[in-house]
Order: structure tokens, then C-alpha cells, then sequence
């Protein structure tokens, strides 16, 4: 089974797997689940966050400098930000997600030793999944989606959305 994780995890380079856990669970089940069942255990949330750890890690020494970790993030952020026709709409954007990218390396290098180890990594993402988790059942599912907007529609202002 463990083999039959990390397969699919390495398939799932190609589809680029978001670098931050979204906040949104339906696109946390979206973009995290790599064996396609509707649902998102720790165990393969750990095996992707480890393929985008390995695939970010330019230099290969085991842990993500800033450069790599703002690096990887604007890669992708360039790819949707294309989808922006106004072009200072697209700048402002740009700056903004930029500029939140580096307060969250600073977020996630807890030892402030100026580079991301793989534990500081995954730590942040274990700390979503236990959001998006709500019904603590250790599956992010559509049913937990449909708590998420419960809440949202009782007007609790939460972190995660559905």
C-alpha cells in the first residue's frame, strides 16, 4: 500500500500539486488527493507533501532556502496569474502574492535558521489537514465540505472554508 501511495505521489509531480494547503477544503480534497477515492488520508496528505518538498529542493540538500521556497510558489503563481487579462490587476496581484510568500517562509522556518526543514513543512500542513478534518474521522471528505459550509452559512468566520 505504502508503495502504491508514493506511486501515485510521484505521478502527481506532473499535475503540480498546490505548495500551500489550500484553505478551501473542497480545493484541499482537489489538489491533494493522489489515489482520486473523494477523500484525503494523513498518510497520503504526508506522501504529497513530501514529493512537493523534494520537488522544490533545487539544490538537493534537504531543506528549502528562501529562494526555492518563493521560487517554486511564483512559478506557479505566474501560470494563474495569466489568467488575469488586466494587466495592473495581474501586477497588484503579483505583488501581493509575492509579498505573502515570503511572510509565510518566515512563518514556516519556526527556528529561524533561514531555511524550511522537511518537519517544519509538513508540520504546517498537518495543522490544515486537522482543520479541514472536522468531523475527526482522519479523512478530509466531501462530508467535512459540507460542514465547512454548515458553519460558513451559521456565519462562523473560520480559517477554512468550504
Amino acid at each position: 500500500m505504502k508503495y502504491l501511495i508514493l506511486a501515485l505521489a510521484l505521478s502527481a509531480i506532473v499535475a503540480a500539486p498546490a505548495f500551500a494547503a489550500s484553505h478551501s477544503s473542497a480545493v484541499f480534497i482537489e489538489e491533494q488527493d493522489l489515489n482520486g477515492d473523494g477523500k484525503v488520508s494523513t498518510e497520503e496528505f504526508k506522501t504529497g507533501r513530501k514529493v512537493e518538498f523534494v520537488k522544490a529542493d533545487f539544490n538537493e540538500d534537504g531543506a528549502l532556502s528562501e529562494v526555492e521556497y518563493v521560487g517554486e510558489f511564483e512559478g506557479r503563481l505566474m501560470v494563474r496569474l495569466s489568467q488575469i487579462a488586466d494587466p495592473e490587476k495581474r501586477l497588484e496581484e503579483n505583488q501581493r502574492q509575492m509579498r505573502q510568500a515570503r511572510v509565510r517562509f518566515g512563518v514556516l522556518d519556526t527556528d529561524k535558521n533561514g531555511s524550511i526543514s522537511f518537519e517544519e513543512y509538513l508540520a504546517s500542513g498537518l495543522r490544515m489537514i486537522g482543520m479541514h478534518d472536522r468531523d475527526k474521522d482522519g479523512f478530509v471528505t466531501d462530508k467535512d465540505v459540507a460542514l465547512a459550509e454548515k458553519a460558513a452559512k451559521e456565519g462562523k468566520n473560520d480559517f477554512v472554508q468550504p
